[in-house]
């Protein structure tokens, strides 16, 4: 999705709770940066998972401490991994409401993030309901 930028992404911004338990389960395993950087890349399939981390392809994403780890944990099975889908779009509304507050018009918004205005105005409400 071009409105979310990996290297800038940060764990503070995103609220956990509405993640799958998958993904919190990733999380407190390998963090939110590896954890991220997993599910972008390989979202939405099943990964083998090896028992020694050094044959897995794993490595060429994931840090060889990461890897290690979930050798460890799911080593010898498939591990179905989630979307960053819903980072994705917490992400984005952030920067929705963002741009709102700093004072472009709905239309403008909705217009960037390729929305409708009643879908930026959604997203409007659903943020203010959280403060």
């Amino acid at each position: 999705m071009p409105y979310v930028s990996k290297t800038t992404l940060n764990h503070d911004n995103i609220n956990i709770s509405l993640l799958s338990e998958k993904t919190r389960e990733l999380i407190d395993l390998i963090g939110f940066p590896d954890t991220y950087l997993l599910v972008s890349t390989l979202g939405g399939q099943d990964v083998y998972i090896p028992k020694y981390p050094d044959r897995s392809k794993l490595i060429k994403i994931l840090p060889h401490e990461s890897v290690e780890i979930l050798s460890q944990i799911y080593g010898g099975t498939y591990l179905a991994l989630p979307t960053s889908r819903q980072i994705d779009i917490q992400e984005r509304n952030k920067a929705i409401v963002k741009a709102l507050l700093n004072g472009d018009s709905r239309a403008k918004v909705a217009h960037q993030f390729g929305l409708s205005v009643r879908q930026v105005a959604n997203v409007k409400t659903l943020y203010e309901g959280m403060r």
